[in-house]
């Protein structure tokens, strides 16, 4: 992980703040990973503090006095947690001159709790500085972005989530299909990795044959509260441009790329790509999974009757 934080313009934008002493008293890290959330906010950190060797190894270990991380692994950040911060906050540091306060996943604190953060956050004691993170801005209120320095870490791209499958794990038969299907998201990655990627290459598929707006609608329906909701879009749309590139080679492919460039047309193939990147997008802005997805179906069974018609 701390590879792929590294290559991130977030990252690079941070550094940059922090070699010439421009570092904003508070950051919010967007970054969907929620499973590596806190990981990545701690690279943040060490940066924050120079990259020191001992004083990293600690912050790994959460064990470094004047770099908090919040809430307690498996617990929320709630009121008693946001009261313990501002007690610790007024006290000096207790190795350095300076504080630091990380707080992973922020989406899950209650807007009271974020109330009560405001004031700490817009004006903190000197010396001390926050890096708050959330896996989704949606929750976060307007008074606490307008206070923060934002930095967005967007999803990876398939080459290096699959660089850095091979880094950790050594690949494995899956690796490749599991880069290209997880969303950008790399735990979700080693998920699929690990054998998780049939259900959702099984969930794409079911999407993809769907030939009438009546299965659609059934489709949206039970895939609607899947937690693989961004990577059963994203292995849809992997889908749709094998079966394109299989067609335009002059082939037709093998296995579901076969399956799938006998009912699709190479036209409809490319819109569907589109049609699911678009979905992608927008469920960033919290669309509404179930009709995000039976439109995007729609519109592909309506653009396939189409090519067929005009081929015939």
């Amino acid at each position: 992980m701390e590879a792929l934080i590294k290559q991130t313009t977030a990252y690079n934008i941070f550094c940059r703040e922090a070699a010439s002493g421009r570092l904003a008293h508070a950051y919010m890290i967007s970054f969907e990973d929620g499973a590596y959330l806190r990981e990545a906010l701690k690279i943040f950190a060490v940066r924050f503090f120079g990259e020191d060797g001992g004083i990293a190894a600690r912050i790994a270990r959460e064990s470094y006095p004047d770099c908090r991380i919040f809430p307690e692994p498996g617990k929320k950040f709630n009121a008693e947690a946001a009261a313990a911060l501002a007690e610790d906050c007024a006290m000096r540091p207790s190795e350095g001159d300076k504080k630091l306060y990380a707080i992973s996943s922020f989406e899950e604190c209650s807007p009271i709790v974020q109330n009560k953060l405001l004031k700490m956050i817009e004006e903190p004691p000197e010396g001390v500085a926050f890096i708050l993170g959330a896996a989704s801005l949606a929750p976060v209120l307007p008074t606490i972005l307008s206070r923060v320095r934002l930095l967005e870490i967007p999803p990876f791209s398939p080459e290096q989530i699959y660089s850095a499958l091979c880094r950790k794990n050594g690949g494995g038969p899956l690796a490749l299909q599991a880069a290209e299907s997880c969303g950008g998201v790399f735990s979700v990655a080693e998920a699929f990795a690990g054998g998780q990627y049939f259900e959702v290459h099984t969930a794409a598929w079911e999407i993809l044959s769907a030939s009438d707006a009546g299965e659609a609608g059934l489709i949206s329906l039970k895939y609607g509260d899947s937690k693989y909701k961004r990577q059963i879009l994203a292995e849809a749309q992997r889908m749709c441009l094998a079966a394109a590139r299989a067609l335009q080679s002059g082939g037709t492919g093998d296995g579901d790329v076969r399956a799938l460039t006998a009912k699709l047309g190479l036209p409809a193939l490319l819109r569907g790509a589109e049609l699911f990147g678009e979905a992608m997008r927008d469920l960033k802005f919290n669309a509404y999974y179930p009709a995000l997805l039976f439109g995007a179906m729609l519109t592909l069974i309506q653009e396939n009757d189409r090519w067929q018609k005009l081929s015939e």
